[in-house]
């Protein structure tokens, strides 16, 4: 396999499996890069389960990455595509698809039902329906006799229109496969319906019912449907009105109620989940019940936030892996609730006061996330403005073709 900057992967000759290693830790693929900062968290809590990780990623950052077993770099959809139908003939013990995009290139692929079942976090093709879909997640929580709030499906214009009038405001419209809050909209009143209904793309859409209350979040993970771990907490402050939260309130397993356990259990039935499960939900203030609407099927960047007060997935699953055990409460005990922050997902003013203590919490690389995907990143946006200015564009695709002719691919 090639995984040098700039090289094309390309599928081996030969019939056998690409990975030549025996080990006695289970093995792991990790696949994405769409999102770096994700799949580093990700990578540093699946060696703390006790992982051997190879990476399949769109990025090279990952090459020489002291976690990682072996890199293999694809390019584009095709070479994504084939290097993963070729590693996935390898036995590995769990795939992590790490982003939303990854997912839904997955889902969008030519792949056979079988192939797409190895590397998506369910148990088999029945289970693709709630993949990347708003619309397909309330469906199977509705069928499932899973609480979730009230909801229509629309294809166009008029159908959204007519949904809004059946539920009544509020309302949110969210784009069917999106993520990190991006294209969701809420509706209050008519005007706010009309604009949405003429401007919002593509269709289909799904139209919710709003339930005040409290957003609870739940990372958790299954193996062949049954619950492993999952932490339980609740919003404290977002990076925007509907994007990702920044710091959270941890609310002791022990003090929940059974009927949390038992939702989760049924939640990972429904789902055919066998994988990380980012769930979200709602604490209603009218009849106090939990309300389902979300359940990525990939981890987050809080998966290794529960450690902070003694309660580390990455220890039950690697329990699980090594002896075959699942969720087993009695919880750890924990006094009192315990707010953390996500030091990814705070300002630079709150980042150098060290607000709600968050340099105790810091991720492994966060000097090396700051400076590569932050100021890095920034540094090359700019360049790359200036570049576009500059040079107009017929005088761009002349260089572009000249390094080609050199041998400098993308």
């Amino acid at each position: 396999m090639q995984d040098e900057p700039g090289r094309m992967y390309e599928p081996r000759q030969d019939a056998t499996s690409p990975i030549l290693f025996m080990a006695r830790e289970p093995e792991c693929l990790l696949i994405g890069g769409y999102w770096p900062e994700l799949m580093l968290t990700v990578l540093d809590f699946l060696n703390r389960a006790g992982f051997i990780v190879d990476v399949l990623s769109i990025h090279a950052g990952f090459k020489k990455h002291r976690l990682v077993r072996q890199h293999v770099l694809a390019r584009d959809d095709a070479s994504f595509l084939a290097a993963a139908t070729d590693m996935i003939r390898h036995p590995y013990a769990l795939v992590v698809p790490c982003d939303d995009p990854t997912l839904g290139r997955i889902m969008r692929s030519g792949l056979t039902d079988a192939q797409k079942s190895v590397l998506l976090p369910v148990m088999s093709s029945d289970d693709f329906i709630h993949i990347y879909s708003k619309i397909g997640l309330s469906q199977i929580l509705r069928k499932h006799g899973i609480p979730t709030p009230d909801f229509r499906a629309a294809r166009d214009r008029h159908e959204l229109e007519a949904a809004i009038r059946e539920l009544g405001y509020p309302v949110f419209v969210k784009i069917d496969a999106s993520s990190g809050g991006l294209g969701i909209f809420e509706a209050t009143h008519d005007a706010e319906a009309r604009a949405l209904a003429g401007g919002i793309a593509p269709y289909p859409v799904l139209v919710q019912k709003r339930v005040p209350g409290v957003t609870v979040s739940m990372e958790a993970f299954y193996r062949q449907g049954r619950l492993v771990h999952f932490a339980y907490s609740m919003q404290q402050g977002r990076t925007s009105e509907f994007g990702p939260t920044s710091i959270r309130r941890y609310v002791p397993r022990a003090g929940l109620e059974q009927g949390v356990f038992e939702q989760l259990d049924a939640l990972g039935g429904a789902l055919g989940a066998d994988g990380f499960v980012n769930i979200g939900s709602i604490r209603s203030d009218i009849d106090g019940d939990l309300y389902f609407f979300e359940a990525d099927m990939r981890p987050n960047l809080w998966i290794n936030h529960p450690r902070h007060f003694g309660d580390d997935p990455a220890g039950a699953i690697r329990q699980c892996f090594s002896t075959g055990t699942h969720f087993d409460p009695p919880c750890p005990p924990v006094s009192g609730d315990t707010l953390l922050p996500h030091a990814l997902r705070l300002g630079a003013t709150d980042l150098m006061l060290n607000r709600h203590q968050v340099w105790r919490y810091l991720p492994s690389d966060f000097v090396y996330i700051t400076l590569r995907y932050r100021i890095g990143a920034g540094v090359v946006a700019a360049m790359a403005k200036l570049y576009k200015r500059l040079l107009p564009r017929p005088y761009r695709k002349a260089v572009k073709r000249c390094l080609a002719s050199l041998g400098f691919n993308r």
